[in-house]
């Protein structure tokens, strides 16, 4: 069986493609969204000449967040279904302590949603789904909403479009290691500030999936698990599908021409007039 490592960097060099048009996309509307490999928090990114691209994502995102998680409302409804409904027909009361219930329950979800911070990672996944059209989501039992981009991860998909390997990569200071894990991985940890962390989610049969994690080849003790197909916490989004493909096209790509052709004319008037600003 091939390591979580070796199969990330064979996956690596089939998306480059998609990342790429995702870049291109990126550079457009906002460009410290999907940014090229190597950046880090002192980078100063290009300014577009033109606004127009990255008003439109930011415009598309809020406008779908609000659908998603409505302010000060409930994103969903509880009900009972009809054969519950016919059992409880004719008793009042038992009707409004079943109503009164379900609504106390769409309230501390919605809380749960607010306390966690939600809806920004979900912001955040909405934009990179317009200008990328790929994200992957994961959503833990505890805590909040982890949010990767489509350089950290790749995704093979079977015919039907479903999901069939998920594989993450990540940075990690060997600091944050537990003592058994160092203890594993004895002889193969060098003096580097930070080691990549592969996390691999792989299809076991058509209801679940199965979880691991991995460093250096090694797997790691404790971090085996398996979910249903229903409850699986990654979720691997993608906007607008392509029969076949794992990776999915961005909103952003169909309008590129003229997001480009913009660009081009909104430079040359500007360097134009500064030209021009310069003639005695």
């Amino acid at each position: 069986m091939k390591s979580a490592e070796s199969y990330y960097l064979k996956c690596e060099s089939e998306r480059q493609s998609v990342l790429e048009r995702a870049r291109d996309a990126s550079r457009l509307t906002l460009p410290t969204l999907i940014p090229e490999e190597g950046v880090g928090g002192s980078t100063r990114f290009p300014t577009p000449y033109q606004s127009v691209g990255a008003r439109g994502v930011n415009s598309l995102s809020s406008a779908l967040l609000m659908t998603l998680l409505p302010a000060n409302a409930p994103f969903f409804r509880l009900l009972l279904d009809s054969k519950a409904k016919r059992e409880v027909q004719g008793m009042e009361q038992v009707e409004s302590e079943i109503d009164s219930a379900l609504a106390d329950i769409e309230r501390e979800i919605m809380r749960e949603v607010e306390s966690n911070n939600f809806r920004v990672g979900l912001f955040e996944a909405l934009k990179h789904l317009i200008v990328g059209g790929n994200v992957l989501i994961h959503v833990p039992e505890e805590g909040g909403m982890r949010v990767f981009h489509l350089n950290r991860y790749v995704v093979k998909r079977d015919p039907m479009g479903n999901v069939d390997k998920i594989i993450t990569k990540e940075s990690v200071s060997p600091s944050h290691l537990s003592d058994d894990i160092l203890e594993a991985l004895d002889g193969k940890l060098s003096d580097e500030d930070s080691i990549d962390l592969y996390t691999c989610i792989s299809s076991i049969n058509d209801t679940t999936y199965e979880v691991f994690q991995e460093i250096k080849g090694v797997r790691l003790e404790g971090s085996y698990g398996t979910y249903p197909k229903d409850k699986l916490p990654y979720l691997a989004l993608g906007l607008n599908k392509v029969d076949g493909e794992d990776y999915a096209r961005g909103f952003v790509e169909q309008y590129q021409g003229d997001l480009e052709s913009l660009e081009g004319l909104s430079t040359a008037i500007v360097q134009g007039a500064a030209a021009s600003a310069k003639v005695l």
